[in-house]
């Protein structure tokens, strides 16, 4: 399945400015690592209650017509359930089963520019609504009124499981506290024992080439974005014990630098550059870049350690395994 540029930046622009950011000084009764605790508690009504960022909420049991929030349209799919509706921030590698997309494809968005269409919504009739809320790189703070104001619109017309989430990189560990409340807890744990197993098994096998290398993984479109180890495909890399450009090494802060084409050679020293691919081959950002000739002169280019990958932002352990998968047969060729 091949999607536009364009309709990819879209629904991650979405995701990183309507539900992004917005922390309020303060402490949060969050985990460490950064996502609310999915501990679960039987009532005497049948329902079930969860800790969510905002508190704990009251949820069925057994849930049959759930939205998916950001983010929750894989562990839904996953845990065996069709949403009514989406955030519209899915695509096919977003699953590690790219198969399971089809689940989704053609459902109601219910993201828009200018934030949820809370309508809809409510024409939809969830009995469950889920997904991850951001909260900036910082656990200690409290997530924002607004969030706090968005979550209460949202609560009010289903019950709203928002796991937080700080940082790109830590929604895959979001991904696995929605799956546990959805009840598929233990594949998403499997999930996540296989990215890790993968991992170790690549940092070993290739214990010489990785440390030898220096490592870039970027995206462009009307900019190039050199990706940082707290965002999606960088934590992988950083996971890998891959050595990062120097531009994006110390980044902590945000997802990535910006660079113009005229500044690609600040990646000179990258031996290795990884961009999006799509599934079925293609690649616009590679489209886009071939045409300017700071990348061609890239030295990682001209010695053909360019690759692209699929699941290039891994929300969840699924799809970051298909990445690793992916990078271990890069380096086969170095």
């Amino acid at each position: 399945m091949k999607f536009t540029p364009r309709a990819r930046w879209a629904a991650l622009a979405l995701s990183l400015s309507l539900l992004a950011t917005g922390c309020a000084a303060g402490s949060n009764a969050n985990g460490e690592n950064g996502t609310s605790a999915a501990a679960t508690a039987q009532n005497a009504d049948g329902s079930v209650t969860v800790d969510t960022a905002f508190g704990q909420v009251s949820i069925p049991s057994d849930p049959q017509r759930v939205v998916a929030l950001e983010g929750g349209a894989v562990p839904a799919v996953e845990a065996g359930l069709t949403p009514l509706a989406t955030a519209g921030d899915t695509f096919d590698d977003s699953f590690g089963n790219v198969a399971d997309y089809d689940a989704v494809e053609n459902l109601p968005k219910i993201l828009t520019p200018d934030g949820w269409d809370y309508e809809q919504l409510v024409e939809l009739k969830p009995d469950l609504m889920i997904g991850f809320v951001r909260g900036g790189d910082d656990a200690s703070q409290e997530l924002s009124s607004e969030k706090k104001a968005e979550f209460e619109k949202l609560n009010a017309i289903a019950p709203t499981v928002l796991i937080r989430t700080n940082g790109s990189a830590g929604t895959r560990d979001a991904s696995v506290a929605m799956a546990e409340i959805l009840g598929s807890g233990e594949q998403a744990q499997a999930q996540k024992k296989a990215y890790e197993d993968k991992v170790a098994q690549v940092k070993s096998d290739y214990a010489q080439q990785l440390p030898q290398n220096t490592f870039a993984a970027v995206d462009a479109y009307e900019d190039v974005t050199v990706y940082s180890k707290i965002s999606w495909i960088g934590k992988v890399l950083d996971d890998l014990g891959a050595p990062a450009a120097e531009v994006v090494k110390n980044e902590e802060a945000e997802n990535g630098v910006f660079l113009s084409f005229e500044q690609l050679s600040k990646i000179d020293d990258a031996t290795v550059v990884f961009y999006p691919q799509y599934t079925d081959g293609a690649s616009d950002a590679l489209d886009t870049l071939e045409g300017q000739a700071t990348w061609t002169s890239l030295p990682a280019v001209k010695d053909k350690h360019a690759f692209g990958l699929t699941h290039f932002f891994p929300d969840n352990y699924g799809a970051a395994l298909r990445v690793v998968e992916q990078i271990e047969e890069s380096l086969k060729s170095l």
